[in-house]
């Protein structure tokens, strides 16, 4: 069997290579490696293959997240995946550890939901959410811009909570019904049940389910005693018997305006100064 695996020289302290080519122990077959930060248009370059060959993307959530940017992803090549990224959400979602031998993504990146930031459409694989997840993982890359070291999520959730975040109001509406949350924290929209490297938000979440549904989870309270419970808790995914601030709304059309600007984050990637976004499953899509 022939494969290209695509890597980024320069992920993982500039080892991309390196862990790329962990795949020869792991797989049978005839590998060709492609640096991900040379070629132009992914899409064609998949397109190009021979008939046989198919695909290995090697990397995290952020690769995964730029790749189905990138192409056709209800593509006829077989895509496999090799997670070596510092968070690994979505592996993590869908049962497979890091560094094991790659699995056939294919069914996974089909039909995936939609958010529109900034006038801009992206697909997401894990979630988005402006709010302190945003400031986290904004606060990840700054410290990863500045030393090889890489940024620490659960460092950057604590520096959030005892002074750098401030809350605030979340106007929230899923599949027409409103909902005002004050004082929040957190109101990321889930298409998986992780985020930040194993903190899982929305535990009943399905990816696959055949309702096409995603889910808005909002942590919002004013008591910070509360709240340092709650994010506890939410590591093993038990903050939703907090009821009186933890709020998990299923749906399919979900858009959420913050009453001042953040930064957003959308499976770990961050855009910043973003007051609203709006998601769409690939349910509702197929609806209209």
């Amino acid at each position: 069997m022939e494969y290209a695996i695509l890597y980024n020289p320069h992920s993982c302290g500039e080892n991309g290579f390196k862990i790329a080519k962990e795949i020869e122990s792991l797989m049978e077959g005839s590998f060709t490696y492609y640096d991900l930060t040379t070629i132009d248009s992914l899409d064609e370059f998949i397109v190009g293959l021979p008939k046989d060959t198919a695909v290995i993307l090697t990397g995290g959530d952020g690769s995964l997240n730029s790749f189905v940017n990138s192409i056709d992803t209800n593509t006829s090549k077989n895509i496999y995946f090799y997670a070596s990224g510092s968070g690994n959400d979505f592996a993590r979602d869908i049962g497979f550890k890091k560094r094991t031998k790659p699995i056939i993504i294919n069914d996974y990146i089909k039909n995936l939901p939609t958010a529109k930031i900034n006038g801009k459409t992206y697909k997401f694989l894990n979630c988005v959410g402006s709010g302190m997840d945003g400031y986290c993982c904004g606060e990840v890359e700054r410290l990863r811009s500045l030393s090889k070291k890489r940024g620490n999520y659960l460092y950057a959730a604590i520096k959030a909570l005892l002074f750098a975040y401030k809350p605030c109001t979340a106007y929230v509406t899923v599949d027409g019904k409103d909902y005002v949350f004050e004082n929040t924290w957190l109101v990321p929209t889930m298409n998986g049940r992780f985020f930040g490297g194993g903190f899982m938000a929305a535990p009943r979440q399905d990816r696959q389910n055949p309702q096409g549904t995603i889910s808005l989870v909002a942590m919002y309270s004013k008591n910070f005693f509360k709240i340092i419970t709650a994010f506890l808790l939410i590591m093993k995914g038990k903050h939703t018997i907090m009821k009186s601030m933890i709020k998990v709304i299923e749906g399919h059309e979900i858009s959420v305006k913050l009453s001042r600007s953040a930064t957003l984050q959308i499976d770990g990637e961050t855009i910043p100064n973003v007051t609203e976004y709006t998601v769409s499953s690939a349910k509702s899509k197929i609806k209209v």
